[in-house]
C-alpha cells in the first residue's frame, strides 16, 4: 500500500514538471492576402490561453509571424494591416503627401520605358518587379530596427523564437533564416517572383519561400521539435495549366505542390475557409481576420484537449514587455551613404538636408521620398545601424544609381484618324548636380512634334532647377474620318508651333512647384475661311512672332496621366504676350492685301480638378477652369479663333477643331464620375458647361470677328467611355457630344494616350 502511495505521490510531483516543459509551435503558411486570416488564428489562441512558444512562417505567414514574434500585439498588427500605409506598401503607390511633383516630368504618351548603360546599349534593364518596394522597405526599417537591437539579431532571442523560409532559385532549394535583420528575413520570404524585387542575403538572391516550402512544418520540427504543432493553412490553390492563362503558367512554373496536413501525432491544421483574393488585395482585412478567428474557435476544443499548459494574458503581457522594453527609440544622428561616387554622395547629402540631429523617422521620411523621386536613382535600401555609445542610429542608405540612358516608346492606336507613335530618349547624369538631356518625337498624320530639352537640378535648402527646351509641333485638321488608309480630301487647317523656352523652378510643398521664364517663337496657321474650297485653292496664312514671359504655380497629385480617378490638380498661370501678326490672304479670302499688326495682352488661367469622394464603387470628380485675358482680334475670324485659348481637358477636344469651345474669356465647370467595375476597368461619364463671356462671332460679309453679347451663349459637352487600364496603357471606347457643332457626336476606340506637348499661348 505504501508503495502505491509513493508511486502516486511521485506522479503528482513529476506531472507539473512535464507540463511546464510542454512546448507548442505555430506554423503559418503562405497565401498572399488570404494570410491575414493568420491574425485571427493567433488572436483566438491568445484568448484561450494556448501557449505559443515558436513560430515558423512562409511568405505572408513570415510577415504575420515576424511581427508577432517581434513583440507586436494582435491589436497593433490589425491596426497596421488595415491602415492606408499598408495598402500603399502592398500596391507600391506613393502616398500623396510624399509625391514630389517638383521632380516629375510632364506627362507624355509613353507605354514602356527601358534603361541602358551607354557602354552596353544592347543590354537593356527590363523591370524585375511590378510593385515598387520603396515604401515597404522604409516601413520595415522603422518597425524592425529596434527589434534587431533587442534580439541582438538572433531570432531565438526575439519575444518568441522565429524562423522565416525563403527560396534560393539558383540552388533550387528553400532557405531557413534564423538570424540577421528580421525585416530582411520577412522581405525575402514575401518576394513573389515578378511582383516584388528580390533581395540579397549572404550573397544569395532570395524569393518567396512558398516556391519550395509553403507550409514549413518540417522547419518547425527540425529547428524547435515542439511537443505539439498548430498550423494555419491558407495556401493558394494552383490553377490548372492553361495555354491562354499566363497566371496559371507562372504559378505552375514557380510553385511546388504543398501538403498542408499535420499528422495527428504531431498536431493539427486549422484551415480558414478564405475566398480567393488577389495576391496583394488587402482591402477586406476585417473579413479575412474574422474568418481565421472563426476557424480557430471552431477547433479550439480539439486543440485544448491536446495541450495541458495554459498561458494567461498577464503572463503574455509581462513577457512581451520584457522584450519590447529593450527596444531603443528610433532616433537618427547621422547618415551614411554607399554605392555612389563622392560627387553623387555630396548631391544626395545636399538633397537630404537633415539638420538638428537627432531626428525621428517621421522627420526623415519626406527627405527620403524626395531622394526616391530622382530619376537618376534606381533603388535605395535603407538600414538603421545602432550605436551603443550614443544610443542613436545611423541612417545607412545603400543607393543604386540608375542606368544613364532611358528610352521610352508609346503613342496611340485609334479607330479615328489620330494614330501616332511616340519615342523618347534621355541621358541622365548625376554628380554634384543632376542633369538631364532629352529628345522626343510624335509621328502621326494628325499630330507630329519634336522636343529637345536640357535640365539641371541644384540641391540645397531651397532646391531649384534651370530648363531650356525647343519644341516644333504640327497639327493637321482634315475633313475625314479615315483612320488607316489614304484620304484625298484636302486639309482645311494646318497649325505649326515653333518655340524656344527657358524657365527656372522651385518646389512648393511636396505636390507643387513654381516655375517662371520666357517663351519666344513663331506660330503659323494655314487655313480656309469657309468650307467652299478645292484642291487647287490656296489657304490664308497667319504668322505670329511672339515673346512671352510667364509664371506658373501648379499642384498635382492625379494618379493617372489620362482617365484619373484619384488626386487633384491646380494650376494658376500668368502670361504676358507681345507679338507681330502677319496675314497673307489665300485664294478664297475676302481680303486682298497682306497685313501686319502688333498685339499685346495678358492672360490669366486658373484650373482646378479634384476627385473628392468615393461611394462604394463610384468615384466623383470635379473640374473647373477660368480664363481671363484682354486679347484683341486678329485680322479675320478664323485667325482670331486659332489664336484664342481653347477648352482641351477632354481627350476628344484635343483632336477636333471646335469653335464653340474657344474664347478670350471663359469659365468651365463639370463633373466626372467613374464607376469601377473591377480594379482595372470602369465606366467614365463626364459633363461640362463652357461659358464664354462674349462669344467670338464671324461677320459673313468680310470674315472678320466681333463679339456677341455678354453671356448670351453657353455650350454643353458630354463624354462617356469604357476604360480598361492595362499594364502599359489604357484601352478605351469613348463617345463625346459637342453642343451645336456640325458633327455633334464623335466615337473612338483607342489604345494608348492622346497626350501632346503643351502649347504656351493656347
Amino acid at each position: 500500500m505504501s508503495k502505491i502511495l509513493s508511486i502516486i505521490l511521485l506522479c503528482f510531483l513529476v506531472m507539473p514538471l512535464v507540463s511546464s516543459n510542454e512546448k507548442v509551435g505555430v506554423v503559418l503558411s503562405g497565401g498572399g492576402a488570404k494570410g491575414l486570416a493568420h491574425i485571427g488564428v493567433l488572436k483566438a489562441l491568445e484568448e484561450h490561453d494556448i501557449p505559443i512558444d515558436y513560430i515558423t512562417g512562409t511568405s505572408i505567414g513570415a510577415l504575420i509571424g515576424g511581427m508577432y514574434t517581434s513583440g507586436f500585439t494582435i491589436d497593433s498588427i490589425i491596426s497596421i494591416v488595415k491602415s492606408d500605409d499598408f495598402q500603399n506598401w502592398a500596391s507600391g503607390q506613393i502616398d500623396e503627401k510624399y509625391n514630389y511633383y517638383y521632380k516629375k516630368q510632364q506627362p507624355n504618351a509613353s507605354w514602356i520605358s527601358l534603361r541602358f548603360n551607354v557602354d552596353s546599349i544592347w543590354h537593356p534593364r527590363l523591370p524585375t518587379n511590378l510593385i515598387s518596394p520603396v515604401q515597404m522597405d522604409f516601413a520595415g526599417m522603422v518597425y524592425f530596427s529596434g527589434v534587431n537591437v533587442a534580439s541582438n539579431r538572433d531570432f531565438d532571442s526575439l519575444y518568441i523564437p522565429f524562423r522565416s523560409v525563403a527560396a534560393d532559385i539558383e540552388r533550387k532549394k528553400p532557405v531557413v533564416l534564423r538570424q540577421g535583420d528580421v525585416y530582411d528575413a520577412i522581405r525575402a520570404s514575401i518576394t513573389y517572383p515578378f511582383v516584388f524585387r528580390p533581395i540579397m542575403i549572404d550573397n544569395r538572391l532570395l524569393f518567396d519561400g512558398g516556391i519550395y516550402n509553403n507550409f514549413p512544418v518540417d522547419v518547425m520540427i527540425q529547428e524547435f521539435n515542439p511537443d505539439y504543432i498548430i498550423g494555419s493553412a491558407v495556401g493558394m490553390v494552383v490553377r490548372p495549366l492553361r495555354r491562354d492563362d499566363i497566371r496559371s503558367q507562372l504559378e505552375n512554373l514557380v510553385v511546388f505542390p504543398t501538403d498542408y496536413d499535420i499528422p495527428d501525432t504531431l498536431g493539427f491544421t486549422i484551415r480558414p475557409e478564405v475566398p480567393e483574393v488577389g495576391l496583394t488585395d488587402f482591402r477586406n482585412a476585417d473579413k479575412l481576420i474574422e474568418l481565421g478567428y472563426e476557424a480557430a474557435i471552431n477547433n479550439i476544443e480539439h486543440i485544448r484537449n491536446n495541450i495541458s499548459l495554459k498561458v494567461d494574458k498577464e503572463e503574455r503581457r509581462k513577457r512581451r514587455e520584457a522584450f519590447t522594453s529593450k527596444i531603443p527609440d528610433l532616433l537618427f544622428d547621422d547618415v551614411s551613404v554607399k554605392g555612389v561616387n563622392p560627387s553623387q554622395e555630396q548631391y544626395i547629402r545636399n538633397l537630404l538636408m537633415i539638420k538638428d540631429a537627432p531626428v525621428d523617422a517621421n522627420t526623415i521620411k519626406p527627405f527620403y521620398f524626395k531622394l526616391l523621386a530622382e530619376d537618376h536613382i534606381e533603388l535605395i535600401k535603407p538600414m538603421a545601424l545602432y550605436n551603443q555609445q550614443t544610443g542613436y542610429y545611423t541612417l545607412c542608405l545603400d543607393i543604386s544609381v540608375d542606368k544613364s540612358l532611358v528610352l521610352q516608346f508609346g503613342g496611340n492606336i485609334s479607330s479615328s484618324p489620330v494614330n501616332q507613335a511616340y519615342i523618347d530618349a534621355q541621358y541622365l547624369y548625376l554628380g554634384y548636380r543632376a542633369s538631364t538631356i532629352g529628345i522626343n518625337a510624335y509621328f502621326g498624320r494628325f499630330y507630329s512634334s519634336m522636343h529637345l530639352k536640357g535640365r539641371m537640378d541644384f540641391p540645397g535648402p531651397v532646391p531649384f532647377f534651370f530648363e531650356t527646351s525647343l519644341t516644333m509641333s504640327y497639327y493637321d485638321y482634315f475633313k475625314s474620318t479615315t483612320a488607316f488608309f489614304e484620304d484625298r480630301t484636302p486639309s482645311y487647317l494646318l497649325q505649326n508651333y515653333n518655340f524656344y523656352e527657358f524657365l527656372a523652378g522651385i518646389p512648393a510643398g511636396n505636390n507643387g512647384k513654381v516655375t517662371g521664364g520666357i517663351t519666344t517663337g513663331r506660330n503659323r496657321d494655314d487655313y480656309f475661311q469657309d468650307h467652299s474650297f478645292s484642291r487647287i485653292d490656296t489657304a490664308d496664312r497667319t504668322t505670329l512672332d511672339f515673346l512671352s514671359p510667364f509664371i506658373h504655380y501648379e499642384k498635382y497629385s492625379l494618379n493617372c496621366k489620362q482617365f484619373p480617378n484619384r488626386g487633384s490638380r491646380m494650376l494658376v498661370s500668368l502670361r504676358y504676350i507681345t507679338g507681330d501678326e502677319r496675314h497673307t490672304p489665300g485664294s478664297t479670302s475676302k481680303l486682298e492685301e497682306s497685313s501686319k499688326e502688333d498685339h499685346k495682352w495678358f492672360q490669366i488661367r486658373f484650373l482646378y480638378e479634384d476627385y473628392f469622394r468615393r461611394y462604394g464603387l463610384v468615384d466623383l470628380g470635379f473640374y473647373s477652369e477660368l480664363l481671363l485675358s484682354n486679347q484683341d482680334f486678329f485680322s479675320n475670324y478664323t485667325s482670331t479663333l486659332l489664336a484664342s485659348p481653347a477648352f482641351r481637358h477632354v481627350p476628344q477636344t484635343r483632336i477636333h477643331f471646335l469653335p464653340n469651345y474657344r474664347a478670350h474669356n471663359y469659365v468651365v465647370a463639370g463633373l466626372n464620375t467613374m464607376v469601377n467595375i473591377t480594379d482595372n476597368t470602369g465606366v467614365r461619364i463626364g459633363g461640362y458647361i463652357f461659358q464664354p463671356y462674349r462669344q467670338i462671332t464671324i461677320d459673313p460679309e468680310d470674315f472678320t470677328a466681333y463679339y456677341n453679347e455678354p453671356f448670351k451663349m453657353r455650350y454643353f459637352l458630354g463624354t462617356a467611355a469604357i476604360v480598361v487600364n492595362t499594364a502599359i496603357g489604357p484601352l478605351s471606347f469613348s463617345m463625346s457630344y459637342f453642343d451645336r457643332h456640325d458633327e455633334k457626336f464623335a466615337f473612338s476606340l483607342d489604345f494608348g494616350y492622346l497626350i501632346f506637348h503643351n502649347l504656351p499661348l493656347r
